[in-house]
């Protein structure tokens, strides 16, 4: 579970970001703060993992409050927030890796989180993180035993409710992996992240059709429909 902290004095937009962050599963919202001298407080007592964070706010201002953090033992990663495009340079001083501008979208939240967790899962050691994979073979679940999969076989990769699968000749695989390392080991010329839950093979890419709000979406190989992100 990734804890997160919300530090906004707008009541509406904090409610927006709740409602966004809500719906990722692995995700917790430990505390909403509308000034920056309690959001200071708040993220040393908590610890979270990542903070959402306006510049414009009562007390401690954004950037004052990121001078802080920048100094903790822990830094959290900061999203600011705001709608003042011309503070981004101090906001990358302080340590920010990411920046939403006012009025910003679900997918520009979804986007920034989806960065932020690929960053954490680097920054998090596990006993997997030493294990070498064949170049060009990607290890599969296949009925109780692992085979390995040519990359050119695969037509896209997905998360769905907190599991990774590949697909190849029309069969689904499990993977040991999460999407982002996944991500790490397909050849760069042949796969792209077109959406933060999907990986396309761009060889097995039949139609791009044009879809809502200014998006798209990918007709593969086998008539699956994968979504491409704005971002």
């Amino acid at each position: 579970m990734i804890k997160i902290v919300i530090a906004d004095d707008e009541p509406h937009v904090c409610k927006e970001l709740e409602y966004i962050i809500g719906r990722e599963s692995e995700l917790k919202i430990v505390k909403v703060c509308h000034n920056g001298t309690e959001a200071l407080e708040q993220i040393s007592k908590l610890q979270p993992e990542i903070v959402f964070l306006d510049i414009e706010m009562p007390g401690l201002n954004g950037i004052q409050l990121g001078y802080y953090l920048k100094n903790m033992k822990r830094q959290p990663y900061l999203i600011f927030v705001t709608a003042y495009g011309d503070f981004a340079l101090d906001a990358f001083k302080v340590g920010a890796k990411g920046y939403i501008l006012k009025p910003f979208s679900e997918e520009d939240v979804q986007e920034q989180i989806r960065q932020a967790r690929e960053y954490i899962e680097r920054q998090t050691p596990t006993p997997d993180k030493g294990r070498e994979i064949p170049k060009t073979k990607i290890p599969v679940q296949d009925n109780g035993k692992f085979k390995l999969l040519d990359q050119q076989t695969i037509v896209l990769a997905y998360a769905n409710d907190r599991a990774v699968y590949v697909r190849s000749d029309g069969t689904d695989y499990m993977v040991d992996f999460s999407l982002a390392e996944l991500e790490g080991h397909l050849q760069k010329n042949i796969f792209i992240r077109c959406h933060r839950n999907h990986i396309v093979n761009i060889s097995k890419v039949k139609e791009v059709v044009p879809w809502f709000n200014s998006t798209y979406m990918l007709v593969m190989e086998g008539e699956t429909n994968v979504p491409v992100s704005r971002a």
